[in-house]
């Protein structure tokens, strides 16, 4: 078992009513959760709707994020891209920014996937990184998965941090940990599985839930932490896992800006299409099962 763990919040990125970027919004999101306690935030992931921000609001995203972040508070910048290009230019804007790491997807477009190709892809990447790079396998989004023999032999690069699994499957998450060094950290994305992860030596979450329930995973990381399995057990049950199953059925996003606008954190829960926003109904369903 872990006996520290992270949690770090993958930012959701506000927009006014028109679907416009509210930077205030990000300013004021920041402050929030640091204030809640997050060790880190991570900017323009999945959460953050990056595939729908033009590259001037991607700027402005990740500008506006790590100003307002502490220097206390970790930056973990979202660099998705399928070309190497791309991602080059979005880690050395993040470098610029003062991030201290980025957060980088395999090719998500394309048909190949393959472990040879997703290989040879991130060695181009970590080739001219500026910062550590950490792994992001969420197959869901991506269309492929991340190969355990791919982030195997990647974690051998001192320039790779880490791994984000996003894929809900346990077993490859012990995979990753009993193949990788041991300095090779390993963040749970899918927060159904926060406390599980632990208990098996991962080392915390990038935790959408962490915009709302902050004190619940640090409650439940502390009792792992300290031998108390059924306390972090029941926090999972009974609090973690029914947001999380939520979040699954109304889109991450959509349902933690409907909270937090709802709380009144940030001003609005617009989201960009592909997502939808919550229905009333949607929200009330949610509420409740938080309560």
């Amino acid at each position: 078992m872990a006996d520290s763990f992270d949690v770090l919040t993958p930012l959701v990125t506000p927009f006014d009513a028109d679907g416009n970027l509210d930077v205030a919004g990000i300013e004021s999101l920041v402050q929030h959760v640091v204030a809640a306690g997050v060790d880190g935030i991570v900017p323009c992931g999945t959460t953050g709707e990056f595939e729908t921000l033009s590259p001037q609001e991607y700027r402005t995203v990740v500008r506006t994020a790590a100003a307002t972040a502490p220097d206390d508070c970790r930056v973990i910048v979202g660099t998705a891209a399928t070309d190497v290009a791309t991602v080059h230019k979005r880690m050395a804007f993040a470098a610029e920014q003062g991030a201290d790491s980025t957060l980088v997807v395999p090719p998500y477009y394309g048909g190949q996937a393959s472990g040879a190709g997703n290989e040879a892809f991130f060695d181009t990447v970590l080739a001219d990184a500026p910062l550590p790079v950490y792994l992001y396998n969420i197959p869901g989004a991506v269309g492929q998965e991340l190969s355990i023999e791919t982030v195997a032999a990647l974690a051998q690069s001192d320039a790779v941090a880490g791994l984000k699994d996003s894929s809900g499957d346990l077993p490859y998450v012990t995979a990753v940990m009993n193949q990788t060094p041991a300095d090779f950290t390993v963040y749970q994305g899918h927060d159904g599985l926060f406390v599980p992860s632990i208990v098996l030596g991962g080392d915390g979450g990038i935790s959408a839930l962490s915009h709302l329930l902050f004190d619940e995973l640090e409650q439940a990381g502390t009792a792992v932490a300290s031998g108390d399995v059924a306390q972090a057990r029941t926090v999972q049950r009974d609090v973690l896992s029914p947001l999380s199953d939520a979040c699954a059925e109304f889109g991450f996003a959509p349902t933690v800006k409907a909270l937090l606008a709802d709380r009144g954190v940030i001003d609005h829960a617009t989201v960009r299409p592909p997502r939808t926003s919550l229905s009333s109904d949607a929200v009330a369903s949610v509420t409740e099962r938080l309560e």
